[in-house]
């Protein structure tokens, strides 16, 4: 697909102005943080992503393992072949999710999906996909219930996931964490050259953002925190 006629030129900012930005305060950087999936189609260059990537590895990882790889694609036959992997599953609950949405009383539920379903259409032409890879082994499969075992190796992925999220937010980088486009991982693991024991833990879309940041709204703090047992809300 071809960028719709309605977009406004775009010059991507100098990268030496755009990694100064990697000082902006930490909390105004999470306060306005958000999945951004509308983004410029230039391309993000290798001096503005790698700093961005080295920075996301300072994360804890479970035993210290450091496990991880990026892979990092901007290959268009690469973004081809991960596009048709996620419209596959994409056009099978998008139609079910948007009737839901048109059924709920508040409009802002329907506009909220426009952003995905604008990523969705241009999927192959994003900038750059950053997927965050992480190697099994017994360090992070304690014994137990699946779900503990589940939760340890992914531990050792989304804290650097976090850390990139939040320096793309500084540096004025859209992105966005998903994991439908990798949705059948012997699949994307085939696209991807990985061996069987790398496991893609997500998908990054990045590029610059369109629009703005800004505040976000969430619930207040005294109805999400519970005290010593779940019901048992004094803050609320």
């Amino acid at each position: 697909m071809a960028a719709t006629s309605t977009d406004a030129p775009f010059t991507p900012p100098d990268p030496a102005e755009a990694l100064a930005r990697l000082g902006m305060p930490m909390e105004e950087a999470m306060r306005t943080q958000r999945a951004v999936r509308r983004l410029h189609l230039e391309p993000v260059g290798h001096d503005v992503l790698l700093p961005l990537l080295e920075l996301s590895l300072k994360a804890p990882t479970s035993s210290n393992t450091q496990d991880w790889c990026y892979v990092v694609v901007e290959d268009p036959a690469q973004k081809a072949e991960l596009a048709k992997l996620y419209r596959r599953l994409y056009r099978l609950f998008n139609p079910i999710v948007e009737r839901q949405a048109a059924r709920d009383p508040d409009p802002s539920v329907l506009r909220g999906m426009r952003p995905g379903q604008w990523q969705a259409e241009h999927f192959e032409q994003l900038p750059v996909f950053v997927i965050p890879c992480y190697r099994r082994n017994l360090k992070h499969r304690p014994t137990g219930h699946p779900q503990i075992s589940v939760s340890s190796f992914y531990g050792s992925v989304y804290p650097a996931v976090q850390n990139l999220l939040l320096g793309c937010r500084a540096v004025g980088l859209g992105a966005s964490l998903q994991t439908l486009p990798i949705w059948w991982v012997p699949r994307a693991r085939k696209i991807l050259g990985l061996p069987r024991a790398m496991t893609p833990a997500c998908i990054i879309p990045i590029g610059w953002a369109k629009g703005r940041y800004g505040p976000t709204t969430r619930r207040p703090i005294g109805e999400v925190v519970h005290l010593d047992r779940y019901g048992n809300q004094p803050f609320a």
